[in-house]
């Protein structure tokens, strides 16, 4: 499937071609930023033929104030883009435009609002923690933070709206805080679904949305009315499989089908592959399903068996 077609599928939900699939990794210690991760990411889509090049961001949110109690929250100021550290990624996203062509499909990871909090404050890889300070600030002092996460959710709508000027067809959300032990339905809805749901409406009216419900037990339901034309989440870190998913997000395409640790992807079994491939497209429909995994695949998978699991999407 081309850009153009799929651009159509996402936007109309009619798909007469093969169903499109979607795979990413992290591309390893030297390889985060610069021209080593562009080499890196145009190496690995002309290797495996992946039809959606997802751009990895290790460009972290950063605040110029110290954040030491909840009240802090409230010193934080959105940004223009030029006045931050995200030029070099939208170098990037350019960079790997114009190699690739317009013909490709970009598109750009942007990491959610709590979460990038969350690595402005704590560092990345500790959001897991459910006392990070971002998430135990907010329930100290809920108004006060979420003063801060609407200006941290302005500088992320802008950093978007740049990603989808300098090349980009869309964002990929990394939306984090959403599970099931963190934070009650109601407070959720009240402190952090408001910025959510108006910066991706935003982007949504000039590009594609693909909303990522990362981590394990999400409460899935709550995301039902998020602006996204796709939406994937840990079908095997939850109690939500894709047919669930399916009729929770009427309208929207759903993206799945492997588990990103282990199973008939991780191992390479072509037979398994292909017979997962196919239950998914019975659970969901050719016209909703974007074959992928829950989240991004080992570093170390080789890139032949992702050069595989393309072939076999292409033969659904």
């Amino acid at each position: 499937m081309n850009k153009s077609e799929l651009l159509k599928f996402l936007r109309t939900g009619h798909n007469d071609k093969t169903v499109p699939c979607g795979f990413w990794k992290h591309f390893g210690e030297g390889k985060e930023k610069g021209s080593r991760a562009v080499t890196a990411h145009l190496e690995y889509y002309r290797q495996t033929g992946v039809p959606i090049v997802k751009i990895m961001n290790e460009h972290f949110y950063r605040l110029d104030v110290n954040i030491e109690k909840p009240e802090d929250w409230r010193k934080i100021q959105s940004k223009e883009i030029r006045d931050t550290h995200y030029t070099g990624y939208l170098e990037e996203i350019a960079k790997i435009r114009k190699e690739l062509g317009k013909d490709a499909f970009l598109l750009a990871t942007i990491h959610g609002i709590l979460v990038s909090a969350c690595h402005a404050t704590d560092g990345p890889g500790v959001f897991v923690n459910p006392d990070n300070t971002v998430t135990r600030h907010l329930k100290q002092d809920p108004e006060s933070v979420k003063a801060g996460l609407e200006q941290i959710a302005k500088t992320l709508e802008n950093l978007s709206l740049a990603c989808l000027e300098a090349g980009a067809d869309g964002i990929y959300y990394a939306l984090l805080g959403g599970e099931e032990h963190r934070f009650t339905k109601e407070f959720y809805e009240k402190y952090v679904m408001p910025e959510e749901t108006k910066l991706l409406a935003n982007v949504m009216k000039q590009g594609i949305v693909f909303l990522h419900i990362c981590k394990d037990h999400p409460r899935l339901v709550m995301f039902r009315d998020y602006p996204a034309h796709v939406v994937n989440w840990a079908v095997y870190d939850s109690s939500y499989s894709l047919k669930d998913g399916a009729g929770i997000f009427p309208g929207k395409v759903i993206m799945g089908g492997f588990d990103n640790r282990q199973g008939a992807l991780i191992d390479g079994n072509q037979e398994k592959m292909l017979w997962q491939m196919k239950k998914a497209v019975e659970e969901v429909g050719r016209d909703r399903l974007i074959i992928g995994a829950d989240c991004t695949l080992p570093g170390n998978l080789p890139e032949e068996t992702i050069k595989t699991a393309v072939g076999l999407c292409e033969s659904l």
